[in-house]
């Protein structure tokens, strides 16, 4: 009874609310936006203070980090919202006339700067990623400037000036290392996220050859832009700096990781956005004086040193919801004078509307705002035509970082690189034939297995018709038809429904070309044509397969044999075997994102576990391996082991700043984490098995003479292959469907020499928006799976050992 007043109040309450909404007559607006660095505080002011203005509109906010898959469903069910800067490919739906051009209210009187328009309040260039064809799509708020942030403190106590010229700051670095006697770095840099390089090369390009030139290499991918005097050159500036001042180990580390060896004083400065301080809010020391200049200029210079390299969080209004003049009134609101302010002064980031950060950002942004002020244009990353550059600046930024290749055999192969992306885009019907017999041999592989795992299949079956029937075990009987189909009926179905039909239709998807955010009805039919580039003309699918192999080969050698000889060791009552099986255990009970991010911080170049257990005794040793290939090579010449001792020697001494997981050392890393992560679940598959040999056949072996070794061989590997079998198969599926391990040790960001096959698969599907092709490498991965697992079951299958 004392329950009833409280659910009368709910449902009072509810009745008033549903009554409430129906009695709001406002028109709705759906803004549909991105959770990031800005935080969510002006959003919601934006949205109470835009209502007080227009009474009659009701703002229906939604921010989420994981916004762009809300909006890619609703942009496909056509249920269009009016406002949102979800970080998707919107060239295809403003092709498809699905966003609104912004350029009759840019030409308007401004909302609160009378005498200007709309487009005259914005900083110079702000507008240009999202123009085309003489129209604005797109509207900037955050301005994220590239500069290079220092440590006031330390230059004002040292002495040092800021440099304006490539020279002055390779002299700047020479300096930092002379005064602290190398105890502090140059720079800091966040060597796994490769396009942190961009600014520094496009600067110097910029100045080199001009905004038109610019514009039309990262624009249009002209041929001759890559491979040219001026694009040498500025790779060779970034090169130099990045090969010679940047931090040790910096190939390995992270944005954070990078930024707190700055704020920490372990390095004098760093190349970073405008976004630095908003991203390590409360990771800087309370006494860190933050300064910014701006990217180095050239020798006589084409381009504006002023010019500022620049991006952006740019705003959309989608042209079919209900109310899109609504949703564009309220980006004049948001990025009026008054309410821009607002966004700087809540999170500490200059804004694209002129004037609007001045006394509204902390002291720290000061040069930044005077940079600003003196820049007459910009230029930055844009939202390219052509999505599938992205990764391939990104694997050309790689070798600058490295010094892997000169700055002209980077030049000729983006060169030849932009050539492939341009063509494919342009002329999609034609296909380079680059691989002759990869795709014979992987082809004929599958063919073998199949033909082979249908033939066993057969017999098998043959051989069960065969035999006579038996009766039931134990007197029971055996279950009807009509029962077996009422227990497997529901799952048979759900299963259906969620997995065997949307597999047929990624089926259907392979065959066709589509970028996932136009209406499906707007399919061409390619037949096998994303097959045919996936295994003739793809380089990066390959280099995943190779990936794969080494996951399912090299990292099992390593697995299953320790497993084996930690298992038999427990299971022949080793001391403290008990405690054995929980402590190999433990690492199963641990998610495997948090195994990741534990295993990166144990990588980490600067101060990580590992590198510091393994640096005292090899630096030790360096010096007399050093020692020992000098005398070789002073008594025998050119001896080639001699230079390798030296190698290994310079190796060793340098242990301390190895960088595992740059992408020339991330798989070797994979083998500690593999051992650490899957050696346990094995263990205990093994040990289940072995508890249940006979100790009687132990005891027998041994009075028979043979040793432990062979008593290893002879009874246990027999009579538990049929688990060994079975974990070797998880093992091959594990390797084949890698994903989440190598998407989160790359940052989400792998370079194509990094990428499995699941990682190319998304990065194709949601990077270059080609669900077609994304689907093909999806249903060859589901033949190589299937077929490798039914293969390896069959081959790995014995006549059961009877004990």
């Amino acid at each position: 009874m004392s329950r009833r007043p409280a659910l009368a109040a709910i449902c009072c309450f509810l009745l008033a609310y549903s009554t409430a909404l129906a009695a709001d007559d406002r028109k709705a607006i759906d803004l549909q936006l991105f959770r990031g660095g800005e935080g969510d505080e002006f959003f919601y002011l934006a949205e109470s203070e835009f209502e007080k203005v227009r009474p009659d509109v009701r703002v229906e906010l939604s921010l989420d980090p994981r916004i762009a898959d809300r909006v890619r469903v609703r942009v496909l069910e056509r249920n269009f919202f009016e406002v949102s800067n979800a970080p998707i490919n919107y060239w295809p739906l403003i092709k498809n006339g699905d966003v609104l051009a912004m350029d009759e209210w840019l030409d308007a009187p401004s909302w609160d700067q009378p005498g200007k328009t709309w487009r005259e309040t914005f900083l110079p260039g702000a507008l240009d990623p999202y123009t085309h064809e003489g129209k604005s799509y797109g509207i900037p708020l955050g301005y994220f400037v590239s500069v290079i942030w220092y440590n006031k403190k330390m230059f004002r106590e040292q002495g040092w000036e800021k440099p304006r010229t490539w020279d002055e700051l390779y002299a700047l670095c020479e300096r930092i290392r002379k005064d602290t006697g190398g105890r502090v770095s140059p720079l800091a840099f966040q060597g796994r996220y490769a396009d942190y390089t961009f600014p520094l090369v496009d600067s110097a390009h910029y100045q080199l050859a001009g905004s038109e030139a610019w514009f039309a290499q990262r624009w249009q991918l002209e041929p001759g832009s890559f491979n040219n005097p001026n694009y040498v050159q500025a790779l060779a500036y970034a090169q130099k700096l990045a090969t010679n001042y940047f931090q040790p180990g910096f190939l390995g580390m992270s944005h954070t990781e990078s930024q707190l060896q700055f704020f920490t004083g372990a390095t004098a400065m760093i190349p970073c956005g405008s976004w630095l301080k908003s991203e390590m809010q409360g990771k800087i020391p309370e006494s860190f004086e933050l300064g910014c200049f701006q990217l180095p200029s050239v020798p006589n210079p084409v381009g504006s040193p002023d010019a500022v390299f620049a991006t952006s969080n740019f705003y959309f209004v989608m042209s079919r919801s209900n109310h899109p003049r609504i949703g564009v009134e309220f980006l004049r609101f948001m990025t009026s004078l008054r309410m821009a302010g607002e966004f700087s002064r809540l999170t500490d980031i200059a804004t694209a509307i002129r004037g609007a950060s001045k006394g509204k950002l902390s002291s720290d942004m000061d040069e930044l705002l005077a940079i600003l002020e003196r820049s007459e244009a910009s230029y930055g990353v844009l939202s390219p035509l052509y999505p599938e550059s992205k990764q391939m600046l990104i694997d050309g930024m790689q070798p600058v970082l490295s010094g892997a290749k000169t700055p002209a055999e980077i030049a000729a192969a983006l060169e030849i690189n932009a050539a492939a992306v341009k063509g494919q885009t342009d002329h999609p019907e034609i296909v380079i034939v680059n691989h002759r017999w990869k795709p014979a041999v992987l082809l004929s592989v599958l063919g073998l297995a199949a033909i082979y795992a249908a033939w066993s299949t057969a017999q098998t079956i043959r051989g069960r018709w065969s035999a006579k029937p038996q009766a039931a075990h134990g007197g029971l009987q055996r279950m009807r038809s009509g029962n077996i189909l009422l227990f497997v009926a529901p799952a048979a179905l759900v299963y259906t429904m969620f997995v065997i039909v949307p597999s047929l239709r990624a089926f259907v998807w392979s065959v066709h070309e589509w970028n996932g955010l136009t209406h499906m009805a707007q399919m061409p039919y390619r037949g096998l044509l994303n097959f045919r580039r996936l295994l003739l003309e793809s380089d990066g699918f390959w280099i995943a397969l190779k990936n794969n192999l080494f996951l399912m080969v090299v990292i099992p050698a390593f697995v299953i044999p320790f497993s084996l000889f930690l298992a038999a060791c427990i299971s022949r009552g080793i001391g403290g075997a008990k405690l054995f099986r929980v402590v190999f255990f433990f690492p199963n009970l641990i998610g495997g994102v948090a195994a990741a991010l534990l295993w990166m911080h144990l990588y980490t170049p600067q101060g990580g576990l590992v590198n510091s257990m393994l640096a005292p005794p090899l630096e030790w040793l360096a010096p007399g391996v050093i020692a020992s290939g000098q005398w070789l090579q002073g008594h025998f010449g050119g001896w080639h082991i001699g230079a390798a001792l030296l190698d290994v020697g310079m190796w060793m001494g340098d242990i301390a700043h190895i960088p595992w997981l740059s992408p020339g050392s991330l798989y070797w890393a994979l083998i500690p984490m593999s051992i650490w992560g899957a050696c346990g679940f094995n263990i205990v598959l093994y040990l289940a098995a072995m508890e249940n040999v006979p100790e009687s056949l132990y005891e027998s072996a041994t009075i028979d003479g043979a040793t432990p070794w062979r008593q290893f061989w002879a009874i246990t590997v027999p009579l538990i292959w049929e688990v060994l079998a079975i974990s070797i198969v998880f093992m091959v599926i594990g390797g084949m469907k890698a994903f989440d391990l190598i998407w989160l040790l790359t940052n989400q960001q792998p370079t194509t020499s990094t990428h499995v096959i699941s990682t190319r698969m998304v990065q194709t599907m949601f990077w270059e928006y080609k669900v077609g092709e994304a689907t093909a490498i999806a249903v060859l991965l589901f033949f190589m799976v299937f077929l490798g697992t039914a293969a390896t079951l069959r081959v790995m299958r014995r006549e059961r050992v009877e004990m």
